[in-house]
């Protein structure tokens, strides 16, 4: 049985938390993010937006329905969000998404008007089901059935939470903008150089450009943003 609550000492590293001034901290629940790529929403609203300081506010603000998470209202103190996920608070008019800084912390980037309610996907998996139909599996868990699908794994793509379609494809291949989400390098954008191709069981890997130095790191961090420019804000919240 998963425990409610973890030490936080034992909190992941991409929590920016004080981990010596109690004991216990709030376990995200099972949901689209691993333990280790995400938090509550009792974290975001008391040490990330500071809008309450206990447990019994924090309830109060989510059983009113104050919090969204990808166009959904949630009210589970404990529900995990993640990477590239989108924090709504209507009734301030803000939202957020939520990524890494270059320390590998999470934080927010306040997300522009004219973004509206694009969420950016790096698909995972690619399979056929019965029927014929294509399965794209993204970073968030998230499944959507298509009849076809130009991209492949490793591309990113605009998903619009309003129509639950995918509004744009953003190719990995030379020359894109990416945003690296582990790694030395996280947090950092960068530019592709090449797409390596992987031998035997290796992980597929990428060399990319950062302020003029080549690193090669792993396929699976690099989100494409846009092929000369950032399809998404990613201005750090201040």
């Amino acid at each position: 049985m998963v425990q409610n609550h973890l030490s936080r000492i034992a909190s992941p590293k991409s929590w920016n938390v004080s981990r010596k001034t109690s004991k216990w901290i709030a376990r995200p629940m099972p949901g689209p993010h691993p333990l280790n790529g995400s938090f509550t929403l009792s974290f975001l609203l008391r040490d990330l937006l500071e809008y309450a300081k206990t447990i019994k506010e924090i309830k109060k603000v989510l059983n009113e329905g104050n919090i969204l998470v990808d166009g959904v209202v949630r009210k589970e103190h404990r529900f995990p969000v993640g990477l590239m996920d989108i924090v709504e608070v209507p009734k301030l008019n803000e939202s957020y998404r939520i990524i890494y800084d270059k320390n590998g912390k999470f934080i927010l980037t306040l997300m522009k008007k004219d973004e509206g309610k694009l969420k950016l996907l790096r698909l995972i998996r690619k399979t056929i089901i019965r029927g014929g139909k294509l399965q794209l599996t993204f970073h968030d868990g998230r499944n959507i059935l298509e009849d076809k699908f130009s991209g492949g794994v490793g591309d990113s793509v605009l998903f619009d939470l309003h129509s639950k379609k995918v509004s744009k494809i953003l190719n990995l291949e030379k020359g894109s903008l990416v945003y690296l989400s582990g790694g030395s390098h996280i947090g950092s954008l960068a530019k592709v150089k090449e797409v390596l191709k992987s031998k035997d069981l290796q992980q597929p890997k990428v060399l990319v450009e950062i302020d003029g130095n080549e690193y090669i790191t792993l396929m699976k961090y690099a989100f494409v943003l846009g092929k000369t420019k950032p399809e998404i804000n990613l201005e750090v919240k201040k």
